[in-house]
């Protein structure tokens, strides 16, 4: 009885320890912040559940949806408006790695993002609703990465 005990809690461990690990996004995300954290006119932050979370969740609110935003796990940002062209074409190649991983979207030839120097959007679909999704966009004033996880829904 003692074993099948300690046999079915190994598994259910397995199991969750399974269900925790990072997405391959996650860790390409992860990545990149660990690449840019403390360089030169970067900022990253990455905000989960209890540590901030919430708070900007609130701040996105308007600009994406309370829908949208409901199901919104995790969110990492990284502000790069007073990098160096350097770090910023550096930048620019790393997220060649999202082509790969998740639907790549264009709006380049969109009327709302005309003004904008650059755009990239990456997300993955699951289950009918989006389990990442990436954006990286600069303009005159700002350059900005921000990668969301969670199980995102429109409503």
């Amino acid at each position: 009885m003692i074993r099948i005990l300690l046999l079915v809690i190994s598994i259910l461990a397995a199991h969750v320890t399974f269900a925790q690990e990072a997405s391959k996004v996650e860790k390409a995300v992860d990545e990149m912040v660990s690449k840019y954290e403390g360089a030169s006119g970067v900022t990253c932050l990455t905000v989960v559940k209890g540590r901030g979370l919430e708070i900007m969740k609130a701040m996105l609110n308007k600009e994406f949806g309370k829908s949208f935003m409901k199901g919104v796990t995790r969110i990492t940002l990284i502000e790069y408006t007073d990098a160096s062209q350097e770090n910023c074409k550096s930048l620019h190649k790393d997220l060649e790695v999202f082509q790969t991983l998740m639907d790549d979207f264009d709006f380049n030839n969109e009327e709302e993002f005309a003004e904008n120097e650059y755009i990239r959007c990456f997300a993955s679909e699951e289950d009918h609703a989006l389990s990442d999704f990436i954006i990286a966009i600069e303009d005159k004033e700002s350059k900005v990465f921000m990668y969301m996880a969670g199980k995102i829904t429109f409503e």
